[in-house]
């Protein structure tokens, strides 16, 4: 019994001594994560910062997207509430007053007295307002898309846009009411063509070359359609100024006169066919005076400018929105073609801006040969 005892307690020692010297196992997850303390130890994070050619996500072309659309809905909606409240005239009642007040917007309220604004014509102008907005757009999507294809080159766009967007502007004026706030719902086209041309030309909110790179698409097509050398800042050029000018005679006479009509259709059908023209067949006929406008050029202004001003005329009248000039046909068509040869010789001028310039005298010849 002595002997047992004295075994066990030697194998009970050995055991205790064992475990001093035996290494202590671990679980397999204290490992894994020992290992990894390790390895993160020896490999430290790194906090990577964006180069500056990285691109990142940019909000100019997220905002961008929106200005036109939220534009024209607060454009609208001020002037229908105008509309709606009285601040905007309606029809006019005493057409007697003075040529210099009855010319200008809102000249009626010095002038003469009119009617409020009934609610059919504010409905009126405001749908022909929302019709002309969403043909004026398809109409520069066909001219534009063709050019992003390759099918059209960027000038020859340029000078669609410019020969034909006026004057199909004004075939719609019938749409609109007599009331003499309707130039304002009108005038809602050309300023939001002035937005989308300014936007297209800045490339958006920001003013560097990254922001431009981040433009809409819709404007970036805009912009190359219409510049001549590729360049978006050309919208801000001759377009810009033609939109302007564009809502300028939209805004001031309307159907009051034929001054903004005539000067409006030799800016853009005159002016228009004269580059188109002269481009293709003007190369044997230049001006010896002005060796960058041709015979063909010039005529084809004068062309243009005639056959746009006579018609625009005959179909205001035709539809009564427009009164009736003391004027036979032959005795319109000389005066006219009177003014489309002076302002063919003004575009002949190598200086200052046609876009400006034709307008201009247009508007002077016909207020003195028409009225």
């Amino acid at each position: 019994m002595r002997r047992l005892l004295c075994l066990l307690s030697l194998m009970t020692a050995a055991s205790i001594g064992a475990s001093f010297h035996m290494p202590r196992t671990e679980p397999a997850l204290s490992d894994i994560a020992r290992t990894t303390m390790i390895r993160s130890k020896r490999t430290p994070l790194r906090m990577t910062q964006p180069s500056e050619d990285t691109e990142m996500p940019s909000t100019s072309s997220f905002n961008k997207k929106r200005i036109i659309p939220i534009a024209v809905l607060t454009t609208i909606s001020a002037t229908t509430i105008a509309a709606f409240t009285g601040h905007l005239p309606g029809p006019l009642i005493d057409a007697t007053a003075p040529p210099f007040f009855a010319n200008l917007p809102f000249g009626v309220l010095f002038a003469g007295s009119y009617e409020a604004y009934p609610q059919t014509l504010i409905y009126r102008d405001l749908g022909a307002t929302v019709i002309s907005i969403v043909g004026a757009s398809l109409f520069v999507k066909a001219c534009t898309y063709p050019v992003t294809v390759g099918k059209l080159q960027p000038r020859d766009s340029r000078k669609i846009i410019h020969t034909f967007s006026a004057p199909l502007f004004i075939l719609v004026w019938p749409l609109f009411s007599n009331a003499y706030g309707a130039r304002v719902f009108a005038s809602i086209i050309p300023l939001m063509n002035a937005l989308r041309l300014y936007l297209a030309g800045t490339g958006g909110t920001g003013d560097n070359n990254n922001d431009r790179s981040t433009a809409d698409g819709s404007e970036n097509e805009l912009a190359q359609a219409i510049s001549r050398s590729g360049n978006a800042e050309e919208a801000l050029g001759g377009p810009f100024v033609y939109v302007l000018v564009l809502l300028f005679f939209t805004f001031f006479c309307f159907t009051d006169s034929p001054v903004g009509v005539i000067s409006i259709a030799t800016m853009a059908a005159g002016d228009g066919l004269a580059d188109l023209i002269g481009r293709r067949f003007g190369s044997n006929n230049k001006w010896p005076f002005n060796k960058d406008k041709s015979v063909a050029g010039s005529t084809a202004f004068v062309s243009g400018a005639l056959v746009a001003s006579f018609g625009l005329i005959s179909w205001l009248t035709g539809f009564g929105v427009m009164d009736p000039l003391d004027l036979n046909a032959i005795d319109l068509f000389v005066r006219l073609l009177v003014i489309s040869v002076v302002c063919a010789a003004v575009e002949l001028i190598p200086a200052g801006d046609d876009n400006y310039s034709v307008p201009l005298s247009a508007a002077i010849l016909s207020s003195y040969l028409l009225t």
